[in-house]
């Protein structure tokens, strides 16, 4: 569901929420990214985005207000289908060469998945439903809690402070 849930909100490339938002239609943003590191006693989200100085709080306006969006509505029967043809299609070239086989099995020895997990990862991606995304989005995502790291001119930049979002 995790999985699922980022794709929609910025793992996605082109087809995320935060790419279409920020770069389509808000001209923003060369790049913009979600990405979860998961570990097994706690892991990483994080949003990653190349903008101007100028921009800065703007875009980081607007990744608020989407992760706040993915956490209070459910997500399009679209955006779930193309998070699932995705996820499952691509998933074998997480296992092209000896070297990804190697970590995957790692990964799903470490986190204990059990061995069938290459065989059943399709099925796990296919039963997710919107209520598992929102039910993750409301778990993982924070827009309260979070720490911000701004890397820029920043007497430019001007970086607001959280209150003034």
């Amino acid at each position: 569901a995790v999985s699922a849930m980022n794709y929609i909100l910025g793992g996605g490339g082109f087809t995320s929420r935060l790419m279409q938002k920020v770069r389509d239609e808000m001209g923003l943003a060369y790049d913009i990214h979600s990405y979860f590191n998961p570990n097994k006693y706690g892991g990483i989200f994080e949003v990653g985005v190349q903008t101007k100085n100028e921009s800065a709080n703007t875009v980081i306006s607007e990744v608020l207000r989407q992760l706040k969006r993915i956490r209070e509505e459910h997500v399009s029967e679209n955006e779930l289908e193309d998070a699932k043809a995705y996820l499952t299609g691509s998933f074998p070239r997480r296992l092209d060469t000896n070297r990804k086989i190697a970590d995957l099995l790692l990964a799903v020895d470490f986190y204990n998945l059990g061995f069938d997990y290459i065989e059943k990862y399709p099925q796990y991606i296919n039963s997710v439903t919107k209520d598992d995304i929102l039910r993750v989005a409301k778990k993982y995502l924070s827009t309260e809690d979070y720490i911000l790291v701004v890397v820029a001119n920043q007497s430019k930049a001007k970086i607001e402070k959280e209150e003034k979002r």
